[in-house]
């Protein structure tokens, strides 16, 4: 009878806890990252707050589990107009600032995307190519920019327009989510 108590009161904690924080992707997902011949493997979850959305990101680096956070409020998630490339470190929780997201669009942008086929981040226009592939059962909007060539492929999602992977980004970090 106790044990049927004590189940029965961590199922409870369990789904009052999923009230407060609700996972906008179906789990954690793996963004690998590769730079200068380098690859690093992140694991990265998103929730939704309230009104915010935080990344929780980890990573094992010698031996040892690193992780933090980034968290974007109303403001950035509504109108952000360009991508933090900010570095994760180890143990650091950063508040983006409005202008800023992190590996996903803000909803305008992708408004914007949507009915214009073209989009502006980072002072950067991109326009759609195709949206040929599938990823977590939405397409992926394909877009580059004709100035510089770089690309992305957008989860056609508007809850969390996800920018799912990158190649040919002038800053030399590009990735991919598996």
């Amino acid at each position: 009878m106790k044990k049927h108590m004590i189940l029965s009161v961590l199922l409870c904690l369990g789904f009052t806890g999923s009230l407060f924080a609700q996972s906008i992707m179906p789990d954690t997902l793996l963004f690998v990252f590769k730079l200068h011949g380098q690859t690093r493997k992140y694991k990265m979850s998103f929730q939704e707050k309230q009104d915010s959305i935080y990344l929780y990101w980890g990573i094992e680096r010698n031996l040892k589990w690193q992780s933090g956070s980034y968290a974007m409020g109303r403001e950035s998630i509504e109108q952000a107009t360009r991508l933090s490339f900010l570095q994760p470190e180890d143990g650091k929780h950063v508040q983006l600032s409005p202008e800023e997201t992190v590996y996903f669009l803000s909803r305008s942008a992708y408004k914007q995307l949507k009915e214009q086929r073209t989009l502006v981040y980072n002072q950067t226009t991109y326009s759609v190519l195709d949206s040929n592939e599938r990823a977590l059962g939405y397409p992926l909007i394909h877009v580059k920019d004709a100035v510089e060539g770089c690309e992305m492929w957008i989860l056609d999602n508007p809850k969390l327009a996800l920018v799912w992977r990158t190649c040919n980004n002038p800053l030399g970090v590009n990735w991919e989510v598996e």
